[in-house]
């Protein structure tokens, strides 16, 4: 067979083609294990090499265990916070506002406030601990100017 281009081929007899058909096919059996055989390594190289990034990448994306459990207390505390002012909102819609509402939420917005990595989660405790002293400052002045008449 003479190749004349990339697509183009010479074809001889067809019955020379059969008989290298046979002779091709089992040699082209042998070169596809042996093949196999040779690109093996390659392959298990490069399926390593993929492994150990991944590690790599799992290893940097893995958070601290102190991290994360500092984010948990946090999470906790902004769902007291939330807490404490639905119970406010509520104390307000039915008039049933008490001094104890106003301890309640001061008390969680003086405890501790840990230091988190993740800065969007630091803005948005931010946000809940400015509004919780909004509505502590609201209910002083509203104490205040009660107790004043």
């Amino acid at each position: 067979m003479k190749i004349q281009g990339p697509d183009q081929t010479n074809k001889t007899s067809s019955s020379k083609k059969s008989s290298k058909s046979g002779s091709a096919g089992s040699s082209s059996f042998g070169s596809l294990i042996g093949g196999s055989e040779a690109e093996a390594p390659a392959h298990t190289a490069a399926a390593s090499a993929i492994a150990g990034i991944d590690a790599l990448l799992l290893a940097q994306e893995s958070e601290d265990p102190t991290e994360r459990a500092a984010r948990k207390r946090m999470h906790e505390r902004a769902d007291d916070l939330l807490g404490q002012l639905d119970k406010i909102k509520i104390g307000m819609l039915t008039g049933t506002l008490s001094v104890g509402n106003l301890i309640d939420i001061a008390d969680v917005v003086a405890s501790h406030r840990e230091k988190l990595k993740d800065p969007q989660l630091s803005a948005l405790l931010d946000e809940i601990d400015l509004r919780a002293q909004i509505e502590i400052a609201k209910m002083k002045m509203a104490l205040e100017a009660s107790t004043m008449f």
